[in-house]
C-alpha cells in the first residue's frame, strides 16, 4: 500500500537532526543545495521512505549535497540540473523494486550506488562503480553509514589516486550535471598520470556511456545510465 506524503513525514524519530549533526561538525566542506518543494514531495512519495531513514531526509529535506569541495554530488529532493533520487531512478508508479539506487557521482564519473542485488556487493550496502578499474566495488556499510562517512573525511583517503593537483579549484567550477572525462581516460594505463592528462566536461551520461563501452569490450558490468 502506498503511503502518503503526510504518513511519510509524520514519524516520531526523523534522521534529520543526525543529519545536520555530521553537517554541522565541518569535518569536510560541504554544501547544502536547496530545497525545490515539489521535487522533493514527488522524491519521497515516489521512494516511498520516510523521514525515519537518512535516505529520507537526503530526498526531502535538501536539494543534494556538494561534498569536499564539490567532489562528491549525492542526490537529494533534487536542484536543478541535478536529478533526485527519485528522478536518478526512473521509477513510475507501481514499478517494481529497482535492481540499485544511484546515490550520486563524484566529478570524474565514479558513482556510487546502494545495492538492491543486482551488483557485486551485498544487498543494502553501498557500492561504488570506479572509473579507473570500471567495475563496481562493495564499500561494506549500508547508506547511513554511508553519507556520515563522507561528511568526515572518508573520501580523502578513498579518492586519493583519482584526484590532480588542483582538483580542490576545479571540483566547484563543473556544473552539477557535468562530469571531468580525461584523456587519456582514467581506465587506460596512460590515464594513471592524472597531473599530465586534459580534461574536459561532459555530461554525466555522456561518460557513463563511454564507461560502458569500455567496459564491454573488457566484459565488465556497466553503471547505470542516468537518463
Amino acid at each position: 500500500m502506498t503511503q502518503t506524503l503526510a504518513e511519510l513525514t509524520s514519524v516520531d524519530d526523523p534522521a534529520g537532526p543526525l543529519l545536520r549533526e555530521w553537517l554541522e561538525a565541518g569535518q569536510v566542506d560541504a554544501q547544502i543545495l536547496a530545497v525545490e518543494p515539489e521535487r522533493c514531495d514527488q522524491c519521497l512519495v515516489g521512494m516511498q521512505v520516510t523521514l525515519r531513514s537518512v535516505l529520507g531526509a537526503l530526498a526531502y529535506e535538501t536539494g543534494g549535497l556538494l561534498i569536499d569541495h564539490g567532489w562528491l554530488r549525492l542526490l537529494g529532493g533534487g536542484h536543478g540540473t541535478l536529478p533526485s533520487l527519485y528522478e536518478a531512478l526512473g521509477l513510475n508508479e507501481g514499478s517494481t523494486a529497482p535492481e540499485y539506487f544511484v546515490l550520486g557521482w563524484d566529478v570524474v564519473g565514479g558513482v556510487f550506488a546502494l545495492d538492491g542485488g543486482a551488483l557485486r556487493g551485498v544487498k543494502g550496502h553501498v557500492c561504488y562503480y570506479a572509473p579507473d578499474a570500471l567495475q563496481w566495488e562493495n564499500l561494506d556499510f549500508g547508506h547511513a553509514e554511508f553519507v556520515r562517512w563522507t561528511l568526515t573525511g572518508g573520501l580523502a583517503t578513498f579518492a586519493a589516486d583519482l584526484r590532480w593537483e588542483g582538483w580542490e579549484t576545479e571540483a566547484p567550477e563543473i556544473p552539477l550535471d557535468e562530469v571531468y572525462l580525461s584523456d587519456p581516460p582514467l581506465w587506460t594505463p596512460e590515464g594513471q598520470e592524472l597531473d599530465e592528462a586534459a580534461r574536459k566536461r561532459v555530461r554525466v551520461d555522456e561518460l557513463l556511456a563511454r564507461h560502458g563501452e569500455a567496459a564491454a569490450a573488457m566484459a565488465y558490468p556497466a553503471p547505470s545510465d542516468l537518463d
